[in-house]
């Protein structure tokens, strides 16, 4: 039996015959059956569609690329021997839609009813065997949705979609933390920060994680990170629960509590901060001496 493979996240990608026989699409057409995809359950009017496709053209010329481009995909989708209507039915006049009632497989599809249904459950309760799924669950998602479509539609799913991947991945690293499985946490705090590294508790977490597993001076440098990508991209500094987090880690790698009284504690954020101006002069001047090297290569050169 003909089964019709989707993905979505990362590169559109059709397949028939269970992956065995890979179906070429303009971008256009794969910018039309995403959307049509994306809109579950509903069918599309024919004038909604033009306008979203085609909206810079007159309303003849928008109708007429929207028909070019359905054309190629019910090519493409229901080749001889797929009987009309298997994946594209037209039940309504002047809509569109995909059939849903099809065999089909689309990874968008599976990953949001599995991971909604797995998120039901706290983490406080669940074993081994709801992780090891979760995990499986979340393999699928191997990239950005759309990855190169900038349309307003396709931003707005990707950005709920994505939060629904970090939302899962914070269910996972709440699971690993309870279970001592620091490593797991790590990797899966990591995986959070690469698609928002301004994710301030995260930092928190990781410095915490890399403290129960001994390694406080990663916990330092975590802090570090936090603080640099703040300042970078916000110019702000780490929240007032982050540098208390920091304070306690950094007097206990030391060996010793940092000074209660307020003095005291003063000379030290101001020593944290006096070493932080210095690490910015070292790289500036670093960059100077590059910058220099680099003009006297070009000189020498122009001089032999």
């Amino acid at each position: 039996m003909d089964i019709l493979q989707i993905t979505l996240f990362g590169c559109v990608r059709v397949t028939h015959n269970n992956w065995l026989t890979e179906v070429k699409l303009t971008r256009e057409v794969q910018a039309l059956l995403a959307y049509l995809l994306l809109q579950r359950h509903r069918a599309q009017p024919r004038e909604i569609l033009a306008s979203i496709f085609w909206g810079e053209l007159s309303q003849e010329r928008a109708r007429g690329s929207l028909n070019t481009a359905l054309w190629k995909l019910k090519k493409a989708l229901e080749p001889d021997g797929v009987p009309a209507g298997t994946y594209l039915i037209n039940n309504h006049p002047g809509e569109l839609g995909f059939n849903w009632e099809s065999q089909h497989g689309l990874d968008v599809e599976v990953f949001e009813q599995e991971t909604c249904h797995l998120l039901t459950y706290p983490p406080q309760t669940v074993g081994e065997t709801h992780v090891q799924e979760f995990e499986k669950i979340l393999g699928i998602y191997k990239g950005e949705l759309l990855e190169g479509f900038y349309q307003n539609w396709a931003l707005r799913e990707r950005e709920r979609l994505r939060s629904l991947y970090l939302k899962s991945l914070r269910y996972l690293l709440e699971y690993y933390k309870l279970h001592k499985l620091y490593e797991n946490g790590l990797s899966c705090a990591q995986q959070i920060l690469n698609l928002d590294p301004l994710r301030e508790d995260i930092h928190r977490e990781m410095m915490r994680l890399y403290v129960e597993n001994g390694q406080r001076a990663l916990a330092v440098k975590q802090y570090e990170i936090c603080r640099k990508v703040l300042d970078t991209e916000l110019s702000i500094s780490p929240m007032e629960e982050t540098q208390a987090l920091f304070t306690q880690i950094f007097s206990k790698a030391h060996g010793s509590q940092l000074p209660m009284n307020s003095k005291e504690q003063i000379s030290f954020d101001q020593a944290i901060g006096q070493l932080r101006e210095a690490g910015k002069t070292i790289d500036l001047a670093k960059e100077q001496i590059h910058q220099a090297l680099q003009l006297i290569a070009k000189y020498s050169e122009h001089s032999d």
